[in-house]
Parts: structure tokens; sequence; C-alpha cells
């Protein structure tokens, strides 16, 4: 079988290529004999066939205005005449009815090719005319396995026949797959260092920008008063490197902040980076992230750590494992102190979340061991 995967690829966000590793490192072990490939340009440190030539602009593909939607959709019409299967892999890319899910509809209602979700997120939807489209695309899927609690109710609330399998997110796969551990403990690295991630939200989808900057200011006065006074070595994250989605000025901004106040701070690009990044986060003492895949990382690597619940999605994940109420913040925190007080639990012993990571690991196998082409045991 002939499979393309399909998803938020190509945009420099760590997250969303994390997704695309961790397929094709599972694929290989667990769905061997089929050809796959990835709708979207080449990722350093991840070795597979990608759809989109390394020579084409990047910055075309994944321009937002009109040329960069019609590159985008040449390659996925490219895949849907030429390909069995379109797995949608990892991720919210199930959440509203564009023209692209539009156009894969149609191709899936006139049989010309089949789709499937692993480790998807489902909605949220901008309203319901959105909803009501993309339930009509989802209805043609062969198969679902979802990575929350959430996406099984709304699947059954849009009647998609399909009855989907709740395992975890796909990044859950990779400590089997891609041992994070470095010779040295994490925890007993001196000195201590904490890994942060930020990113701006609202600003990108028209929500309430005065929320998303005094929750900014609160995160970096916080995090920079505790690493001055703990001593405390930072490792900021730039988790997305987009130039215009990025998380790069807001990075800077702390950086430059901890330099004033002594504080020794280092900066670790997602751009070319996926492996440093995966490997950086891992061998962190404790790890602050406001970036979901940020927050993933640590805690299938066995790193405490405390997600800032910016999104829904972030929400959801908290929700399912069980994490403590004492390590979380909402997204309409303005509050350094707020801040500081959970960091200062993250470095004493913190509780663990309710399931252990172990069980997230061998869940999130489940996104690859109980699709119908599965060609080896678990």
């Amino acid at each position: 079988m002939k499979i393309t995967l399909n998803g938020y690829y190509g945009f420099a966000n760590y997250g969303d290529e994390l997704f695309n590793l961790a397929t094709v490192l599972a694929a290989r072990r667990w769905w061997q004999g089929h050809e796959t490939d990835i709708l979207g340009p080449p990722v350093a440190g991840i070795d597979a066939k990608f759809r989109v030539p390394g020579w084409f602009p990047r910055w075309l593909y994944t321009a937002p205005e009109f040329h960069g939607k019609l590159s985008r959709l040449s390659f996925l019409t490219g895949a849907m005449l030429t390909r069995d299967l379109i797995v949608y892999a990892g991720g919210s890319t199930l959440s509203y009815g564009s023209i692209m899910k539009k156009v894969q509809r149609m191709a899936a209602e006139r049989d010309m090719i089949q789709f499937a979700g692993i480790g998807v997120s489902i909605g949220p939807f901008a309203d319901a005319a959105d909803e009501a489209e993309a339930a009509r695309f989802l209805r043609k899927f062969t198969y679902f396995s979802v990575r929350d609690k959430k996406s099984v109710v709304m699947l059954e609330k849009m009647r998609v026949p399909v009855k989907p399998l709740l395992a975890r997110d796909l990044v859950g796969v990779l400590p089997s797959l891609l041992p994070p551990t470095s010779p040295v403990s994490a925890a007993a690295s001196q000195p201590p260092t904490l890994g942060v991630s930020l990113c701006n939200h609202e600003r990108h989808t028209g929500g309430d920008v005065g929320r998303e900057e005094r929750r900014n200011a609160a995160l970096v006065e916080g995090i920079a008063r505790f690493a001055q006074r703990e001593r405390m070595k930072v490792r900021i994250f730039c988790l997305n490197a987009h130039p215009l989605w990025g998380d790069a000025a807001l990075s800077r901004r702390l950086q430059l902040l901890l330099q004033e106040r002594g504080v020794s701070v280092e900066m670790v690009s997602a751009e070319n980076n996926l492996l440093g990044c995966w490997h950086g986060l891992a061998s962190c003492s404790a790890v602050f992230s406001v970036r979901l895949h940020g927050g993933i990382t640590a805690y299938v690597c066995g790193v405490p750590f405390s997600l800032i619940e910016y999104h829904v999605k972030c929400t959801d994940f908290l929700d399912d494992i069980g994490q403590p109420a004492a390590l979380r913040i909402g997204a309409g925190l303005d509050d350094p102190t707020e801040v500081d007080k959970v960091l200062d639990r993250l470095f004493r012993a913190p509780a663990q979340p309710a399931l252990s990571r172990e069980t997230y690991i061998a869940e999130a196998a489940l996104n690859y061991t109980r699709v119908p082409w599965t060609t080896q045991a678990g």
C-alpha cells in the first residue's frame, strides 16, 4: 500500500515535525511492506521521502496567501491521484472545513482515495458551518485513533460511523523508538537546568491580545525572578521558528531579561534542529512550557513539567494524564508570583501525574499497532 502522511508539516513547528519523526520510525517497525511518504518539505533529522522536493521554496509552500494555498493544493492533489491512503498523523488539523478539506472530501466521496487519522484531535471549530463541513469529510474516513476523550465525544456527535480508538498523542511513542536519556541524570545536573518554551496565541487567532500580553509579561518576569534567586541555568527553546507565527521575538525578550539579571541562559531553536530540541528538553531538570509539545516531551521523558493552558488542547492533555492541580496555570495568568510558586514546586519533589508515563508510551504505540494496515505485532 502507498501511504502519504498529512498534517501541519513544513511550518517549522516542533510538535508537528515530531509527528513526522514518530510516524516514520513507527512505520519502519510496524508498517513494514508499505511505502510511506510525507506531504511536506524535507525536515532535518528525518530520514524519509518527502513529496515536496528540497528545491521547492519553503516560503512559498508555507505562505498564507493564495499562492501558498495553491502550492499546497497542488502537492496534495498529486498525492490523491497517485497514492492509496492519506493518513492524517497527529495534531488538530481536522478542525475546520477549508477548501483543502472540501477537495479531499469530494475525492473520498468519489472513491479516488481513502483517508484515515491517527493520534488526532477533532475540533475546535470556528462555527456550526465549519463543524458541519468537517463532519461531511470525517464521515468518509476509514479509521480513526484520537489523542483525547473530547474527540471521541465529538466524532459521536458528528455521526461518524467509524468508532475511534482512544490512544494518546503520537509523540508519546518516541521514547521507545528514540531513547531520550543521556549518560548523566538530568535531575542531578549542576547547576540545575530549567527548560522554557514560550509562544503567542491570541494575536494569531483574533483573540484577546491584551490577555496574551499580560500572560507573557507574567511568564517572563516570573521565570526571571525564580532563575535569578535560585541561580538556575535556563535553556530557552524556540519551538516554532516560522518567521510569521514563530516564537523568536518572545524568546529573545526572555533571553535579554535573564542576561540583564545575570542568569546563565542559552537559546535552542527548532529550525533544522528537531533532534536537538528533543534531546535538549529531555536533559533538563524541569520544563516550564507554553507550547504543548514542550510539555509532552518532558512528560514522556520523565522530566517534571508545567504546561500553560493557553489552548484547549493543553487542558485536554493535562486532564487526560491527571496533572496535579498545584502544577497547573490557566490562560488568564497575570501574576508573576504564580509562576514563581509553580517553578519552586517543580524543583522540590513535585507530585506526579496520575497516569504513568510508561502507560502513556504504551498506549501511544496503539496508534500504530492497531491500524488495519499494520504488518508487525506490537
